[in-house]
């Protein structure tokens, strides 16, 4: 019987290769990029083109998101974004979760907005509408004064207007008593032309007698 002698493959006499080591993953970014958001916003950049942009930088969803609440109230804007969030992308079933970038694998979408970003966003409410409250206040004071200001000058036209009737009628019944005098006056020369119509040829005849009396007295 003829004896065999099993050689070995030469493949399987060498060692597979060791695994490449994952590459050292840098840690995400601490903190919220707030200035990062304000910043892009003034570019004017949309809301979803700012959330791809800070993913790029190694921000979580949820880091950004609280970003552009927080820059949206800080600008005076309400919290919730104009536009809505692009959701994060899930694996669906029987799919590998797809790798941020740096290796690490996507944070789960925030399930909604943060309790102190609703507290936040009706504090900033309610000290507007306190501003509102005081402005409409002031404009109420101020029209109340105008009124009374209007009110005592439309008096002082009322009282004006009166003095000057009273004055007129006054100086209307002075013209009718002087006009009356003046009648009275024009009777009385008139009743003395009469007189005088009447005495002065008996005065006349009375002086020329006197003077043919004195020029007899003057010859003797």
């Amino acid at each position: 019987m003829p004896f065999t002698v099993i050689v070995p493959l030469a493949s399987s006499l060498i060692a597979p290769p060791p695994e490449p080591e994952p590459p050292a993953t840098a840690a995400p970014p601490s903190g919220t990029p707030v200035d990062q958001v304000a910043s892009l916003q003034k570019q004017g950049m949309s809301n979803y083109q700012i959330v791809q942009t800070l993913q790029q930088q190694g921000y979580s969803p949820q880091q950004v998101y609280d970003a552009i609440n927080q820059a949206s109230i800080k600008s005076g804007v309400s919290a919730t974004p104009a536009e809505p969030m692009p959701p994060a992308e899930g694996p669906s079933p029987g799919q590998m979760p797809r790798a941020a970038p740096g290796g690490m694998p996507p944070p789960p979408a925030p399930s909604g907005p943060a309790e102190g970003i609703e507290e936040t966003v009706e504090s900033v409410v309610e000290e507007k509408w306190k501003d509102i409250a005081g402005t409409i206040s002031k404009l109420n004071e101020w029209k109340d004064s105008t009124d009374a200001k209007i009110n005592k000058i439309d008096q002082s036209i009322k009282d004006l207007k009166s003095d000057m009737d009273n004055l007129h009628k006054a100086i209307v019944a002075k013209i009718g008593e002087y006009d009356q005098n003046i009648l009275n006056v024009g009777t009385e020369i008139k009743a003395m032309e009469k007189v005088f119509s009447k005495v002065l040829p008996t005065f006349t005849e009375n002086v020329n007698e006197l003077a043919r009396v004195a020029k007899n007295i003057k010859k003797k």
